[in-house]
């Protein structure tokens, strides 16, 4: 019984799989681009919702004066952790229009 249930399943995923690859082809440039910005934007949105955690994790409790160095080389490293990430989201997202505008039908 529990066989059966695997190879139905395992049909509908395969047709699944099948329909979405005929929809959207992902092996084309404009599909790996189009993957690439968007899983560097959803890391970039995940990196500046940590960035505001961060801030509010600093500043509720009032930052001492042993503590200031830390709080500031943390923010050091986080702007450039988000630059580098928005940097790539940007220029993902670039390539993917002008690919996507010079791409023949």
């Amino acid at each position: 019984m529990l066989r059966k249930i695997f190879q139905d399943l395992a049909v509908e995923f395969y047709w699944l799989k099948r329909d979405l690859l005929r929809r959207w082809p992902l092996d084309t440039p404009v599909g790996v681009v189009g993957i690439i910005a968007l899983i560097s934007g959803i890391v970039f949105m995940i990196m500046i919702w940590q960035g505001l955690a961060a801030v509010f994790r600093n500043l509720i409790p009032w930052v001492a004066g042993s503590q200031v160095g830390k709080v500031y080389w943390s923010s050091v490293a986080f702007s450039l952790k988000a630059s580098f990430v928005f940097l790539i989201f940007c220029t993902s997202l670039i390539v993917f229009i002008i690919v996507k505008l010079t791409s023949k039908r």
